[in-house]
């Protein structure tokens, strides 16, 4: 799997379940999905014939990889060759079969004495050995080739990252206008967004040290805006300190764009629907951002 340069040659080892669920994904995520299979491609050397990752022709090692953190000014030795330093080398040390099942032990390592340890889970499905889980070590993640939700979290990529960033513009919208309410006592909640992308000078003067009383773009201080796939629209309910008011997003091309339809208010509440409206604080609330937590995201 680690040297395959085509999809098919490592869908052939994932589970049967996960590749009935492959042909249910649309022709873009699909696409997605398989360029994540094709780890060579992610690897130094890529596709090229010095590919970072080779099969030692000696066999002292199950693979050879070129070591991504070792310095670029010692890449070859006097005589031309790959110093030590630069190199992985992956060794399968122990593996157990049981049945339909198998487990494999690898370690990584290179001149340091600390080695990565993974560990690969395998059965036997439909004449092939398909990978199950793979342990990449103390500093990588687990991943779970037999769970569903390692297909799903491609599915409706576009969609997800639209209502991804909806919501984060929802959040940056209620912060912002928070902000300028606590700036601003003697206005409170403006009832036009325009006023937050207004950049104040020192004394009302022209000058090039500007007050930091622009809280938002001028692209995100309007009333209504479309931005990723959604509408945008402010409406202020009560001014004044503790003004009232509401956010919408709602896909601009429902069910294609994004597939809810959000509501912020004063509160920091965001409410979602998944029908074709706007959506209302009626809805089931979809969380909660606090102003803190907000303010220590964007540091």
């Amino acid at each position: 799997m680690a040297l395959a340069s085509k999809p098919e040659e490592i869908e052939k080892h994932l589970p049967v379940l996960i590749l009935d669920d492959v042909k249910t994904l649309g022709a873009e995520d699909r696409r997605a999905f398989e360029a994540s299979l094709l780890w060579r491609q992610c690897m130094p050397g890529g596709e090229s014939e010095q590919a970072g990752l080779v099969i030692p022709e000696d066999g002292h090692a199950f693979l050879v990889a070129q070591n991504p953190f070792a310095q670029n000014n010692d890449t070859q030795n006097k005589d031309g060759q790959n110093n030590d330093a630069q190199q992985l080398e992956i060794q399968l040390t122990d593996s157990v079969a049981t049945g339909m099942d198998a487990a494999l032990r690898f370690t990584v390592g290179g001149p340091s004495p600390v080695r990565l340890e993974v560990m690969v889970w395998m059965r036997f499905e439909e004449g092939e050995w398909r990978i199950r889980e793979l342990d990449s070590g103390r500093f990588g993640r687990r991943i779970r080739f037999d769970d569903l939700e390692f297909v799903e979290r491609f599915r409706n990529r576009d969609e997800k990252a639209n209502e991804s960033a909806a919501t984060s513009t929802l959040y940056t919208l209620h912060y912002a206008l928070q902000r300028y309410a606590e700036t601003y006592p003697d206005v409170g909640i403006p009832d036009d967004l325009s006023v937050l992308a207004a950049r104040a000078t020192n004394d009302g003067e022209d000058s090039d040290e500007t007050n930091s009383g622009a809280f938002l773009s001028p692209e995100m201080g309007r009333n209504d805006a479309e931005s990723g796939g959604y509408r945008f629209h402010y409406q202020l309910l009560r001014s004044g300190p503790q003004g009232v008011y509401q956010i919408t997003a709602r896909p601009v091309d429902f069910a294609r764009s994004g597939r809810f339809s959000y509501l912020i208010n004063e509160s920091g509440e965001v409410h979602q629907t998944a029908e074709n409206r706007d959506a209302t604080s009626d809805d089931p609330m979809l969380g909660r951002m606090s102003a803190a937590l907000f303010r220590w995201s964007r540091c």
